[in-house]
């Protein structure tokens, strides 16, 4: 498992997550982690948070959805992660879980 830190922004039924150094995003269906601690900063009450213990950061891409290109400077940057999925939504509708097309945000750093 990896040791640098990750940012995740949780919306649209999807999971945007962000490893510090990478230069994309991992796109993934559902609200999830890896098996890692992680805290939560901020959730909404209407969905929770699956753990996938087995999934490795480092090498799922085959679980990724779409990869958004992303410059590994400014991943520290306030609201970076939820400025560039949001961007990624609005341009990419089709990608979004009919169900989940209207959702507010969620972002968290563990």
């Amino acid at each position: 498992m990896p040791t640098r830190p990750i940012s995740r922004y949780f919306n649209y039924g999807l999971t945007f997550r962000w490893a510090q150094g990478d230069r994309e995003i991992a796109v993934k269906r559902g609200y999830v982690v890896e098996g890692n601690p992680f805290i939560e900063v901020a959730r909404p009450k209407h969905f929770t948070i699956a753990d996938r213990p087995n999934e490795d950061p480092a090498r799922d891409r085959e679980t990724w959805i779409a990869a958004i290109p992303a410059n590994p400077s400014d991943w520290d940057k306030p609201g970076s992660l939820a400025r560039l999925a949001e961007s990624w939504a609005a341009a990419n509708p089709r990608s979004l879980p009919a169900e989940n097309r209207t959702e507010g945000g969620t972002s968290q750093r563990r």
